[in-house]
């Protein structure tokens, strides 16, 4: 009877975990334009808030700057900067679109003198057929429509930041009027300042690395003269934020377009060459070295992390899947009851240091 019980319990939890989660999955398709912009407007309060934290050792007159004038100088360098990258991302994405069809025709004159000189009648439009079938000017249309869909939803991330900074400064007394019966204020700060800076960690680390790999690509592709290096060296930066596939997506579309542009497969060469040094030199030792393990999740896990948001979300879901995914694992390593589910997450199980022991406050 016990082990019938046990049984029934167990069928009951993952009934309702897959109800959950599929009702979940449908409103966050449902409601993505009310919660990308949402999305957005935290990430932008992330990095305001690193930056602001950078200008904390500036003074003026042997003074601090006032918090105030940090937070300001801080959203509107980080909101600045979002929407030049916009800009510039849309403007060279709709030029490199008008222009495509002469690059296109550029590419089936030199695959058509290809196949003469190997004596292959059929080569050229073979060739040209299966480049067809990669649809790059798909691709481009649909992440241009992504990015328009971001500048269209700019006023609306704005506001979300600014009320998510103003609401910060009151949110740990939220807390404690919450949490203060239980005496549990002080382990649900610890858990968010553990979220926070797990994920704030990431978030700038990986910035500065993706600036890194963007700019010594970009001095690379300026060596191979391909046109628009700076639209494909901010591609690389931003594709960086998608672990695995993001640098080899970001690394085969310059490459590729070389190719259509010169009219030979060597700039394809040099530059997917030149990728993969920079991308095994930083990415392989550098950065490890300053991210250390700080977010321990599985391959498997981020890579059905990224299909996932992804899906959902397009391509603002992957640049946020990993993020996202660490918040998961962190709220799971609490309580006893999901842990199992936590340690699904990690690459190697260990989710000890996660946990945030019930301690007295120190208020």
């Amino acid at each position: 009877m016990t082990e019938r019980r046990f049984t029934e319990s167990l069928l009951f939890k993952a009934l309702c975990i897959a109800l959950l989660s599929t009702l979940a999955f449908f409103l966050l398709i449902y409601f993505k334009d009310l919660l990308k912009p949402l999305a957005l407007g935290i990430l932008f309060w992330y990095l305001i808030k690193a930056f602001n934290g950078m200008m904390e050792k500036i003074t003026f007159r042997g003074k601090p700057l006032n918090p105030w004038i940090r937070r300001t100088v801080a959203m509107v360098v980080i909101l600045a900067i979002g929407e030049f990258t916009v800009q510039v991302l849309v403007s060279n994405i709709r030029a490199l679109i008008s222009n495509y069809p002469a690059y296109q025709v550029s590419l089936g004159s030199m695959v058509e003198d290809l196949g003469h000189q190997l004596g292959l009648n059929n080569f050229g439009s073979e060739i040209t057929d299966r480049l067809g079938e990669l649809n790059i000017q798909g691709f481009l249309t649909g992440l241009l429509s992504s990015l328009s869909s971001m500048v269209g939803n700019l006023f609306l991330v704005i506001v979300y930041t600014i009320f998510i900074l103003l609401e910060e400064n009151s949110f740990s007394q939220k807390i404690n009027l919450i949490f203060h019966a239980g005496g549990q204020a002080h382990q649900i700060r610890q858990v968010i300042d553990q979220i926070y800076g797990s994920t704030n960690k990431y978030v700038v680390v990986k910035a500065w690395i993706s600036l890194l790999i963007a700019i010594l690509s970009y001095i690379v592709l300026l060596i191979v003269d391909v046109d628009f290096a700076f639209l494909w060296a901010l591609l690389i930066f931003i594709f960086n934020f998608i672990p695995y596939v993001g640098s080899l997506i970001s690394g085969l579309l310059p490459a590729t377009f070389a190719v259509i542009q010169h009219g030979s497969f060597w700039p394809f060469i040099w530059i997917i060459g030149s990728v993969i040094i920079i991308h095994a030199i930083i990415g392989n030792y550098i950065e490890p070295k300053v991210m250390g393990k700080s977010l321990n999740l599985s391959p498997l896990v981020v890579l059905l992390s990224l299909a996932f948001w992804g899906t959902i979300w397009d391509l603002l879901g992957m640049l946020l899947a990993v993020p996202i995914t660490s918040i998961l694992l962190i709220t799971l390593a609490q309580f006893p009851s999901t842990r199992a589910w936590a340690i699904l997450l990690t690459e190697n199980g260990d989710i000890e240091s996660l946990i945030v022991r019930n301690k007295p406050s120190q208020d």
